[in-house]
């Protein structure tokens, strides 16, 4: 028997059902023995955590005490209860199984979607050309061999699994279903386009060499926030690239090169064509952006083991202190999902503040002849006067003090769930080599000195014991170092974004579904603005309008924000009119795509924010309608098209 005979019998053998079956079964219970095996061994290996001899370091005092000392010692411990609670949240984070998990399902998925669709000596066979060629590199290699030994096999495991789940696409589409008929041809033609395989190369190459960018000196926290932003942020931005090269290629190419007459001499509807070819695009960029979108949360997970700065290991501080700074900031701020509480302004008086606009628009009408006493002109008063209090509030002079309230704490006291206090301080004009020293009061807590560099964002851990039964945060701020009893030279103040306190309310893996679930509608949304543009376009002129809408939609935020320091009108009230006629194009291109913009997932994940269902639904009930009519759009225009007599040029 020659090997080509042998060949076809195995592949045969691979191709019956009893052994697909038994191939599944197989598949199925070894990713399960080792998922399970991989979580016993880090649960016999996993620390106790900080609370396991909370008795024993504070016992309780004996009935018969002395009550000031019994009340004293229970707010100790209370104290100590409610920030060991809170660190192990912190280390709840020690061997996570979620990325392995994850890992595992998607390794069990492949294997499974390989048996079904007949590719076993296929996936065999590339699998250990690639095992033969990484792993000797990976294993004996040193330095730039060892780097590309990790580059090959990332980027081989991705292109294996986009090759697979591309087949198990086609395999879905292949459905007696006219749409589904015409997404599988885009699915087919997905592969074939030169443009196309160059941007799904190029995916390719930015995801399995961006972790040999990441500086290992670096602060764990900055490299996880840095392989979040620019592996999501590449991810979002060349899959919509493709995403729209082909959308607006696979109905114009049909019409330039009359392909379409095959199509619609068949009886095919108008709107069955358009949804095939929009479903065929949702469908690779599906594909697309799950396989990255997994290898970015599986190396971040990978990350995550890694040794945080003062750590000898993961979770493990060098030191005798139970969590690094580093670690904390990481597990609180980025690898998470959380909400943050502004300090409440002091309440004003709506008479004092109804007097002072009107003192103010007295003043501003005898300094300035050209002044209109209007409800605008006031509401921009009232709006310079609110700066200013709020200006004034978040500023404290030298030795002097500032009291900041923070709300609706109450479940996170409860909870015992880790707070943090974020601050940036300003002073002068922010010199570099300058460092103040601010004392942080909080109830139930040691006062907290800080050496603070002027213009940087820091953090302070805050006890859950220092917020109130009511929930309220108070946190007294003095701009001096009350321990050495010295005080600044100048006056120091947060801006308005510089003050807040923020909790954990959702898990980091919530979030990050959450996110590319949206990015994934972002895809959906351009791909309908391609398929509507080719309709009645040339392919040039296509592509013009879709990464012209796109680069509006993705600059609207941008767009908003210059609009308010961008005036139409002069210093003595004459209209410009050349700012005039800028601001009548930009304002609706704002205004029109700042829901797109409002949605920004990706900063919400980089930054650890909540990207809470609320706004996911609003951005998806937006996003679905306007698909929707451009669809409508679409169609309307596609069936009064001349198609016979199109020529394309």
């Amino acid at each position: 028997m020659n090997f080509g005979e042998l060949w076809r019998r195995i592949d045969r053998v691979q191709r019956s059902f009893h052994f697909k079956v038994v191939a599944t079964i197989i598949v199925a219970l070894l990713g399960i023995g080792g998922l399970t095996a991989y979580i016993v061994h880090q649960q016999a290996n996993a620390d106790p955590g900080v609370r396991s001899n909370f008795e024993e370091m504070f016992p309780r005092p004996p009935d018969d005490a002395d009550p000031q000392i019994k009340d004293q010692w229970e707010r100790i411990r209370f104290s100590a209860d409610a920030m060991a609670k809170a660190t192990n949240v912190v280390l709840q984070g020690q061997g996570d199984p979620t990325a392995v998990a994850l890992g595992v399902g998607l390794a069990v998925a492949v294997a499974v979607a390989v048996v079904w669709l007949g590719l076993g000596l296929w996936s065999f066979g590339v699998l250990a050309l690639l095992t033969a060629v990484a792993w000797p590199l990976v294993s004996f290699g040193t330095g730039a061999w060892q780097d590309l030994g990790r580059f090959i096999a990332s980027a081989g495991a991705l292109t294996f699994s986009f090759l697979v789940l591309m087949e198990l696409l086609k395999a879905a589409f292949a459905a007696p279903f006219k749409p589904l008929a015409i997404a599988r041809n885009v699915v087919l033609e997905a592969v074939r386009m030169k443009v196309s395989v160059i941007f799904i190369v190029l995916l390719v190459i930015v995801l399995a060499a961006l972790p040999e960018q990441l500086d290992p000196e670096r602060p764990l926290r900055y490299r996880v926030q840095s392989f979040l932003q620019y592996g999501v942020g590449a991810t979002f931005w060349i899959t919509a690239l493709l995403t729209l090269f082909l959308a607006v290629g696979t109905v114009a190419f049909e019409q330039r090169d009359k392909v379409i007459w095959q199509t619609m001499t068949k009886p095919v509807a108008a709107w069955q064509y358009l949804l095939g070819k929009w479903l065929g695009v949702v469908g690779v960029a599906a594909v697309l952006l799950g396989v990255s979108s997994a290898g970015v949360f599986l190396f971040v997970g990978y990350l995550r083991e890694q040794p945080a700065i003062g750590e000898v290991r993961a979770f493990v501080p060098r030191g005798n202190e139970l969590v690094t700074d580093d670690r904390w900031i990481l597990e609180t701020q980025v690898l998470t999902a959380r909400q943050s509480v502004m300090p409440l302004l002091p309440r004003m008086d709506p008479t004092a503040v109804s007097e002072e606009i009107a003192d103010r628009a007295e003043r501003a009408r005898r300094s300035d002849p050209s002044f209109r006493d209007t409800p605008e002109a006031r509401q921009k008063l009232l709006q310079e006067f609110l700066g200013e209090r709020q200006q004034a509030f978040l500023s404290i002079g030298p030795g002097q003090r500032e009291l900041y309230k923070f709300p609706g704490l109450k479940q996170v006291r409860d909870r015992g769930l880790p707070v943090t206090l974020r601050y940036r301080v300003n002073a002068g004009a922010n010199d570099p080599r300058a460092a103040y020293r601010l004392t942080f009061f909080m109830h139930n807590a040691q006062p907290a000195i800080q050496e603070v560099p002027l213009g940087q964002t820091l953090t302070l851990r805050v006890s859950p014991a220092s917020i109130g039964e009511d929930g309220m945060l108070e946190v007294l701020i003095v701009n001096a170092d009350a321990a050495r009893q010295t005080m600044n030279d100048e006056t120091v103040s947060f801006p308005p974004d510089g003050l807040e306190v923020y909790y954990p309310v959702s898990s980091y893996r919530m979030n990050y579904i959450r996110v590319v679930g949206v990015l994934w509608l972002k895809l959906a949304f351009l791909a309908m603005v391609g398929i509507c543009a080719a309709t009645h376009l040339s392919f040039s002129v296509s592509c013009l309008v879709a990464f012209g809408v796109f680069l509006m939609a993705e600059s609207a935020s941008f767009l908003v924000e210059s609009l308010e320091y961008y005036d139409s009108s002069g210093k003595q009230g004459e209209i410009l009119w050349a700012r005039l006629l800028i601001r009548s194009i930009a304002v609706p291109v704002a205004y029109g795509f700042k829901f797109y913009a409002e949605l920004r997932p990706s900063a919400h994940l980089v930054e650890g924010r909540l990207l809470d269902w609320g706004t996911v639904s609003r951005g998806v009930a937006v996003l679905f309608a306007l698909t929707g009519s451009l669809f409508a759009a679409a169609v309307a225009i596609f069936r009064r098209r001349e198609l016979a007599t199109y020529s394309g040029q």
